[in-house]
C-alpha cells in the first residue's frame, strides 16, 4: 500500500529542517507515498483523521512534504515542487472532508531516507 496510517485561507507552505508539529520518535498519524501515479489515500486519511478527531477534538494537524535529498540539483528542485503540489492536494483533500483550514498547517522538508515523495500528517 502507498499509504501507512499509525493508529493513535490555506496556509503557505514553509520549507522546514523540522517540520513544527513533527517530534523526533513520534511517527506521523498517516504517511502517503507517491510512488505511482494516481495514488488513493482519501479513505485511509479520512479514516485517520476521525479517529484522532475522537480522541482529541480540538486536534491540529501539519502535513509535511518530504522529498528524497539524492540526485542533480534539477532533479532535487523538481521532487521538492512535486512532493508540495502532493501536500497542497492532501491539505484540499482535508478541507474538502470537513476541517477547517486555520487547524493545518503547510511544511516541507527533503529527507535522505525516503526514494520517492512522500507527505506525512502529523497531529500537534
Amino acid at each position: 500500500l502507498s499509504v501507512s496510517q499509525t493508529p493513535s485561507a490555506a496556509p503557505s507552505l514553509a520549507a522546514a529542517p523540522r517540520a513544527a508539529g513533527e517530534v523526533p520518535g513520534t511517527p506521523p498519524l498517516v504517511t502517503i507515498r507517491f510512488d505511482r501515479p494516481g495514488v488513493e489515500y482519501e479513505r485511509s486519511l479520512y479514516t485517520a483523521l476521525s479517529q484522532a478527531l475522537e480522541l482529541r477534538p480540538g486536534a491540529e494537524f501539519t502535513v509535511l512534504a518530504v522529498s528524497p535529498a539524492g540526485g542533480t540539483a534539477a532533479n532535487v528542485q523538481l521532487a521538492q515542487s512535486q512532493s508540495r503540489e502532493n501536500a497542497e492536494r492532501v491539505f484540499r483533500s482535508m478541507s474538502d472532508m470537513g476541517l477547517p483550514p486555520d487547524r493545518v498547517q503547510l511544511s516541507a522538508t527533503t529527507s535522505a531516507g525516503v526514494s520517492s515523495n512522500e507527505v506525512r500528517i502529523y497531529v500537534r
